[in-house]
């Protein structure tokens, strides 16, 4: 079974590169399970793409708006977010990412360096964005506003360059890892429980 299992493992994987790599003629920066069955691939030009990995087929394509190179993808049950070389963070309404002409809810634009980082909570009611090439440069974006979090992080919290982010299962905190080796867990005391 173990051996089965691990065979049944690396043809998965071989057949999901060959997939996209050879369909797809642009780099791919980064990529999202949106589903068991689709993925959602994105990189230079900003093109997103999606994928039926039940058929090994492209099911939709659209271009980010206003992006050279896409460099993050996150999505909750019902955003996409896409981050750019440029900064600049687009929300999408997760239905409308299969029209072609689809336009963004919201671009997030607080950040100014590549973002690295797009990560929603469990509940869909946050979005944390960073990029690591600039001290603080983390937000967080509140969904029922499409807004900033004004309070948090401040010129004071010792974010320091950001590497990595991720909430909790229940997101009563969210952790940040930094380029020196920290890992700071900050509490959200909106969310009574881990």
């Amino acid at each position: 079974s173990g051996i089965n299992a691990e065979y049944g493992k690396q043809w998965y994987q071989r057949r999901v590169r060959e997939a996209v790599v050879s369909t797809q003629s642009t780099q791919i920066n980064c990529s999202s399970f949106l589903t068991d069955n689709i993925i959602l691939t994105a990189g230079h030009g900003g093109f997103c793409s999606l994928w039926d990995m039940r058929t090994w087929k492209l099911i939709s394509e659209f271009q980010d708006d206003g992006a050279l190179h896409v460099t993050s993808v996150g999505h909750s049950s019902r955003h996409i977010a896409v981050g750019s070389d440029s900064g600049v963070v687009n929300l999408y309404n997760k239905d409308d990412i299969y029209k072609s002409s689809c336009k963004p809810l919201r671009a997030v634009m607080n950040l100014t360096t590549q973002i690295d980082s797009t990560v929603f909570n469990s509940t869909g009611e946050l979005l944390a964005i960073s990029s690591k090439e600039l001290k603080h440069s983390m937000r967080l974006i509140n969904l029922h506003s499409l807004k900033c979090v004004p309070n948090w992080p401040t010129a004071n919290t010792p974010l320091a360059h950001v590497s990595s982010l991720h909430f909790s299962p229940n997101s009563g905190y969210i952790g940040v890892g930094t380029t020196k080796g920290k890992a700071l867990l900050y509490r959200l005391t909106h969310y009574p429980s881990y």
